[in-house]
């Protein structure tokens, strides 16, 4: 009888069992002291990033969330590290786009690895046998290299590559979760998703990655985030098959207080970018060179190329946008061609010019400490801005975050009122609440990463814990343009004087940042524009809108069904509900209806009438007329009241003024009456006195004469008497 084949050992890579063997706290102290001399003395080893290590080195699947900047692609190279270099331990990244690798790879061979990624170009035989052979210790790739490409499948299921295989990595986990908004068709109702045009490129096969990743023996999963909400880890893990308790979770900072967020309303269109202009000035008054290391993101590639005219335009050079070798901005995106690419990164790493106008395409999985500005045009995905802002100041100096954002999105949620009856936990809610929150920025971030939303309140509880939390862990105090509107001011109008040189001392002290053209700038924008005239909608008028909106959606469904290539709200939204509810008044039969909305689909013209009459026949319109007509009359009274007010006055000054005459002029007449009196008076006795005056000249002129007569006769002589 032949014999039976003895069973053949296993060639698996393990760790060295004295490793395996310890207890966490030996583990945690081997681990540290093994990555010590990795890396340089001032960059120890963190403690979650050593409690992720022992969690693969128990063989554990393992979901590290942590900020933009924290470390993870150190976890798994100091898990590699443990292992004998003889033994060949390979591990598997998984990136979310073909050509993101090439920068990590860069650092892997910088600390000592072998590292090699697979794009479809480079992928041949040879390459496949030096997998085989276990050539690369770290081996980047994308979904449609392990799912899609025959020759790395067999490569991937080989029990020589297997045995090798000692961990696989999915970096930027999220992004599992946008790949099954587009398989599950979600993404079409998803105005946010649409927002990024390169966040997640259409995976025919994402369901496949779960098998692809489960097919392996003793080798833990790595998943490392930035930012991912409960619902997206929910979904990412329903997507690999993995249950929640076979995944430990590492929760690390998730909150980056070194950069100041500022959000900023548009005032020109987001296709037309000219928000940017005021941001740099001319180059003769600041050299490019000088410029901080800038990424401008743009949700689309066409916008990226206007991007880069008006920058071009700002800085006075005339069709700058079509120079490949610019000093001041190129383009990335991820039609990009290869070798543009890499100039458009080398350039960029080598300081040969200072910004990019970029899609997300660009950042993700780039670790740069160049970076000191990020800019974001346009609403958009929470999670996705919190990425874009991450690849600023991770060379521990501060960041700089702009955020440019519509006031009003067509189709949106562009009230608060409107957002509060919204659910919160969409993807469109989040991402018009971001841009209308009145609470701090920071913390809102953190929020919608710990709770899926963004608050609206300063009262939520969830926004007062992380408050707190913060405060507990000795955060500097927020400046961002909620916390510190005046600051934020500043510092737009001065935007275009920042440079290398001065970008820390403006983001500290924005109040000595002074340029002796923002005021002229500013001047000459505001007469430009006209101010426009803002009006509130009535509650009645309101709900009227938003019932219109709903029975067009149940005439919709009822009448087509689920739709294929397009939703409802592109037909009929709010814009056009509103439009009849602000001119109720002057819809009188079905065909005004079409020239306020334009064109309809069948049916569409006699259900909304329809809707018009029911809402006009109600109680709640006849009591919002009524209102209006009482409101009416008491203006007309408060205009008739205020038309009087004049002739009002004008009496009353009158008669106050006869009444203060009265009292003068019977004072004057009283007073002219005792002077009569007083003359009369006087008269009277001048006249007594001259009366007994002329007596008493009479009786003396007669007793003179009497005289005369008696001494001319001499009878006093005769009588024997008189003088002597």
């Amino acid at each position: 009888m032949p014999r039976k084949k003895a069973k053949k050992k296993s060639d698996k890579v393990t760790l060295a069992q004295k490793l395996t063997e310890l207890n966490d706290i030996e583990l945690e102290k081997t681990i540290a002291e093994d990555a010590r001399p990795c890396y340089p003395s001032d960059q120890p080893s963190k403690p979650k990033q050593i409690e992720a290590v022992m969690n693969l080195v128990r063989l554990k699947n393992t979901f590290v969330m942590a900020g933009t900047g924290f470390g993870k692609s150190r976890i798994p190279e100091m898990y590699v590290h443990l292992f004998a270099k003889t033994n060949k331990p390979v591990v598997i990244v998984l990136n979310p786009l073909d050509a993101l690798g090439d920068n990590q790879v860069q650092e892997k061979i910088a600390q000592g690895f072998t590292a090699i990624n697979l794009k479809k170009m480079n992928f041949n035989e040879t390459i496949a046998g030096q997998i085989l052979k276990a050539h690369y210790n770290f081996i980047y790739l994308s979904p449609e290299i392990l799912l899609n490409n025959q020759m790395f499948t067999d490569v991937y299921h080989n029990p020589k590559f297997q045995d090798h295989l000692v961990l696989t990595v999915v970096d930027e986990s999220h992004m599992i979760y946008s790949w099954g908004l587009v398989a599950n068709k979600k993404a079409k109702k998803s105005s946010a998703h649409k927002r990024h045009q390169d966040r997640s490129i259409f995976r025919p096969s994402y369901g496949d990655i779960g098998r692809a990743l489960m097919a392996t023996q003793n080798t833990p999963i790595l998943m490392l985030s930035a930012t991912c909400r409960p619902l997206a880890i929910t979904e990412i893990l329903k997507s690999l098959r993995i249950p929640e308790e076979n995944m430990h979770f590492v929760r690390a900072e998730l909150t980056r207080p070194e950069i100041r967020i500022l959000r900023f309303p548009m005032e020109c269109s987001l296709k037309s970018t000219r928000d940017l202009r005021l941001m740099f000035g001319a180059e003769e008054d600041l050299a490019n060179a000088k410029l901080p290391p800038t990424l401008i993101y743009s949700g689309t590639r066409n916008a990226t190329l206007q991007v880069m005219k008006v920058v071009n335009q700002a800085r006075g050079i005339e069709n700058g946008h079509e120079d490949a070798d610019s000093t001041l901005i190129r383009r990335y995106h991820a039609c990009t061609g290869d070798m543009d690419k890499e100039d458009t990164i080398g350039g960029y790493e080598q300081g040969e010019f200072p910004m990019i106008s970029c899609t997300m395409a660009l950042g993700l999985g780039q670790n740069w400490k160049r970076v000191r500005r990020v800019v974001h045009m346009g609403r958009g995905d929470p999670s996705s801005i919190c990425q874009m802002m991450g690849r600023c100041g991770r060379d521990g100096k501060p960041g700089l975050a702009i955020l440019f954002m519509e006031p009003k999105r067509r189709f949106g949620l562009n009230t608060i009122e409107a957002i509060s009856k919204g659910d919160k936990q969409t993807d469109d809610v989040r991402m018009d609440s971001l841009a209308l929150t009145p609470v701090c920025l920071r913390i809102a971030f953190s929020v919608d990463n710990l709770y899926g939303y963004i608050p609206m309140d300063r009262d939520d509880a969830n926004y007062l814990r992380e408050e707190i939390r913060e405060l507990d862990e000795g955060f500097a105090v927020c400046k961002c343009s909620n916390c510190a509107p005046e600051e934020a001011k500043m510092l737009r109008n001065n935007m275009r004087i920042i440079d290398n040189d001065n970008i820390e001392s403006s983001l500290d002290h924005p109040e000595l940042l002074i340029d002796p053209n923002s005021d002229q700038l500013i001047k000459q924008k505001r007469t430009r524009q006209a101010k426009k005239k803002t009006c509130v909608q009535n509650p009645v008028i309101a709900q009227f809108a938003v019932t219109l909106v709903e029975n067009f959606n149940a005439f919709f469904k009822d009448t087509y069904g689920k739709a294929r290539s397009f939703l409802p709200e592109e037909l009929f939204g709010c814009l056009e509900a509103n439009t009849i509810a602000d001119n109720l008044d002057q819809i009188n039969n079905e065909h005004d209806l079409v020239k306020f909305i334009g064109d309809m689909v069948d049916g569409e013209l006699q259900m909304l009438y329809n809707c018009v009459i029911n809402f006009r026949e109600g109680t709640e319109f006849k009591n919002y007329n009524r209102e209006r007509e009482n409101y009416s009359d008491n203006i007309d009274n408060e205009i008739q009241r205020i038309k009087g007010i004049p002739e009002a006055n004008r009496l009353a000054k009158q008669q106050s003024s006869s009444q203060q005459k009265e009292p003068k002029r019977i004072e004057t007449e009283e007073r002219k009456r005792k002077r009569e009196v007083e003359k009369t008076a006087k008269d009277e006795h001048l006249a007594k006195e001259k009366e007994a005056k002329a007596r008493r000249w009479l009786e003396a002129s007669a007793f003179i004469e009497s005289r005369k007569e008696f001494y001319g006769t001499g009878s006093h002589r005769a009588g024997g008497s008189g003088p002597t």
